[in-house]
């Protein structure tokens, strides 16, 4: 085992090799006949004793003897049941405590399903799957749920920042165990949320930055020449204000060039909300050639050429194209695919496009949202405010 599986091993509970002791009948001055056993406790880890009072079964029987072995029958019964895993734990206290924690994960799923969004239902799945990765890692397997303490998501979260994830990452995948647990507290899998108390990372500035006018004409002669369906990609994410995740998903069926819109359905917008994204003159003479395919088609497909297809293509394919035309071009790591969106929406207030309308067109719950994007570093300003400085 590597040094790393070792750290997140160190703390997990083992079971121990003796997990009960036989029931046996006894008899004390103080206390008369009394059976004891012992067994361990799932939940605290311990071997605890169990205790049954036999004075009244024994002093019902004219026989004393025969009260005697109706209580050694007993005995019997006890450890019989000891063997196949039973404890009084589970008589005396929630059962859905002593459910395996990797149990968690399918309950939860299929609690889910037909509730929420499909793109959610997947955040969900991966979310907790990297989860059950970690308790097969650490040896928690079997694990029950009523058992998982904090000391076990402070475990976790330090999993997490093993992997170099960046602050948002991070917070994000604590904010989804949260939610996580929170359902097992509300469906009584957990007597307390673990992971209430731990504390988000702080938030980092992001790590892009708008696209000059320049360059975006050098991506365009590289792309129309090498990758010209990527080229659109780029179109749509910097004219129609859409989003990688909203472009891989569009099918034929959603092109209404007439109309000068693609459909944005429910379930691939970011939010949750269906929206009509205009598109370009520029992006319609793009799209004519392509319209023609079945409906049911992606307009990016699963294939080297990103031309339409049965299958979509992957957003990690948009990602690898773009990171190779960067590096040919020697461009910095700040100008990300993404990057055209905040910079389309700029150049739309630099031309004077009222801020509403921009709001609506790029899908911001509101305009404070939108100035989290546009607040980057304009190159130009300068020089802006140089030519139109009123005078005093």
């Amino acid at each position: 085992m590597s040094n790393r599986n070792q750290q997140f091993s160190e703390s997990s509970n083992r079971t121990p090799l003796i997990d009960f002791y036989p029931a046996i009948l006894k008899h004390t001055k103080s206390e008369g006949w009394l059976i004891e056993f012992k067994y361990l406790n799932p939940i605290s880890g311990e071997m605890e004793r169990g205790r049954h009072y036999m004075n009244r079964l024994i002093n019902s029987y004219q026989r004393k003897q025969d009260g005697i072995e109706h209580a050694k029958k007993i005995c019997y019964e006890i450890t019989n049941k000891l063997k196949g895993g039973w404890t009084p734990v589970f008589e005396s206290d929630n059962q859905r405590l002593y459910t395996p924690i990797e149990k968690l994960r399918e309950l939860y799923l299929n609690d889910k399903r037909g509730v929420v969004r499909d793109a959610t239902m997947q955040s969900y799945s991966s979310m907790t799957h990297i989860f059950n990765e970690w308790l097969k890692l650490s040896n928690r397997l079997g694990k029950v749920t009523g058992a998982f303490r904090r000391d076990d998501a402070v475990y976790y979260m330090d999993y997490i920042t093993a992997k170099k994830v960046s602050n948002r990452s991070y917070n994000n995948m604590l904010k989804g165990m949260r939610a996580f647990f929170s359902w097992a507290l509300e469906h009584c899998y957990i007597k307390e949320n673990p992971f209430s108390t731990l504390k988000t990372k702080k938030k980092e500035e992001k790590k892009r930055k708008p696209i000059d006018a320049a360059t975006r004409q050098k991506i365009r002669k590289y792309l129309e020449k090498k990758k010209p369906q990527l080229l659109t990609v780029c179109m749509l994410v910097y004219n129609a204000a859409m989003r990688p995740k909203e472009i891989a998903n569009i099918k034929i069926e959603d092109l209404h060039l007439a109309q000068h819109y693609i459909s944005v359905n429910s379930d691939n917008a970011k939010n949750g909300k269906a929206r009509c994204a205009t598109i370009s003159k520029e992006i319609i003479k793009r799209l004519v050639p392509l319209a023609s395919q079945p409906g049911n088609f992606y307009l990016f497909g699963m294939n080297e050429d990103l031309q339409p297809d049965r299958k979509r293509c992957a957003l990690s394919k948009f990602r690898k194209l773009w990171q190779d035309m960067r590096d040919e071009l020697n461009l910095p790591d700040e100008f990300q695919l993404y990057s055209l969106r905040d910079t389309g929406m700029i150049d739309l207030l630099h031309n004077g496009v009222n801020e509403l309308s921009v709001q609506h067109h790029y899908d911001h719950s509101s305009l404070r949202i939108q100035a989290m994007y546009t607040n980057h570093y304009d190159p130009g300003l300068n020089e802006t405010i140089f030519k139109n400085s009123p005078k005093f």
